[in-house]
């Protein structure tokens, strides 16, 4: 059977991945983008430039957001069929940070071959992370059902993400604070290290500087590699930042830290849309396993 795959923009793809997942696929694989508003303009997920986004919101310019539609999930979909897909597995952000996996689901009951939606319940190089899930599992020949329960079993257990963003101010606004909301409170007095747990926003530490923030997040993203791998498993460590530029001074420390410790990162700029909402000044990383 021939499978396709689709997944959502803030994966924040590089134009090698997007690549390299079309081939694997037999060029059956599609993004779909979600819509970032400057200043009441819109703007496909990346098609604007991630520290433009920045320096506008650091302006106070108004950004928002809007979800990927049933509308272009069916195009995907369609266009996919038409390129000779019998079936395809769609793998989205999280359901808790955006309406997006609804909309892929909604398109999905009307299509006339199965299309199997799936909740990464993560984001950024989580997401992308999960795609390569799903191309092990079609390489295998596994069915779809089975494809799409590994990447919902692996998302849960071999990825974890911890950023820490410029200030709540965003996550705030934007309502994607989740369970981070018992700190607003204390912003003032702390800088606070967060992270994703199932496809939420939750605190993970409060610390009174930003050097001690990231300190944090390299001593979690060190247990956080400890209990997602097997002593045979590899573990891919990724730093990500909002800017898009690997030689900022955080994202820098964050992977010369990580190199002290034996990881070898990678770099990933987030998405628009998830700059967005956690704001200029965020920087993290994802551990997970190599599928």
């Amino acid at each position: 059977m021939r499978i396709g795959l689709v997944t959502d923009s803030t994966a924040q793809l590089s134009a090698d991945e997007r690549e390299a997942l079309s081939e694997a696929t037999g060029g059956l694989f599609a993004v779909v983008p979600l819509t970032v508003l400057i200043g009441g303009v819109a703007f496909a997920d990346g098609e604007v430039d991630a520290g433009h986004l920045c320096a506008k919101m650091t302006d106070g310019v108004e950004v928002t957001t809007s979800m990927a539609t049933p509308a272009q999930f069916s195009d995907a979909y369609a266009r996919l069929h038409e390129d000779g897909a019998e079936a395809i597995i769609v793998v989205t952000m999280s359901a808790e940070l955006s309406g997006t996996r609804d909309s892929a689901v909604k398109a999905a009951e009307a299509e006339d071959i199965l299309v199997d939606v799936v909740d990464s319940r993560t984001t950024s190089a989580g997401l992308a992370g999960a795609l390569s899930v799903a191309v092990a599992g079609i390489r295998q020949g596994l069915d779809v059902e089975s494809i799409a329960g590994t990447i919902a079993d692996w998302c849960a257990a071999e990825t974890r993400s911890v950023f820490a963003p410029g200030s709540l101010e965003h996550l705030r606004r934007g309502g994607r604070i989740g369970a981070a909301s018992s700190l607003l409170g204390r912003a003032l007095q702390i800088v606070p290290v967060l992270g994703l747990s199932a496809g939420v926003v939750v605190p993970l530490a409060r610390v009174r500087t930003r050097t001690k923030a990231l300190e944090k997040i390299v001593a979690l993203a060190a247990q956080a590699a400890a209990e997602v791998a097997d002593p045979e498993d590899t573990v891919h460590v990724e730093v990500q930042n909002a800017e898009g530029e690997m030689d900022t001074a955080d994202a820098e420390l964050l992977s010369s830290r990580l190199r002290e410790l034996g990881f070898d990162s990678s770099f990933r700029t987030l998405s628009t849309i998830i700059t967005a909402h956690v704001g200029p000044g965020t920087v993290g990383v994802t551990v997970q396993t190599t599928p």
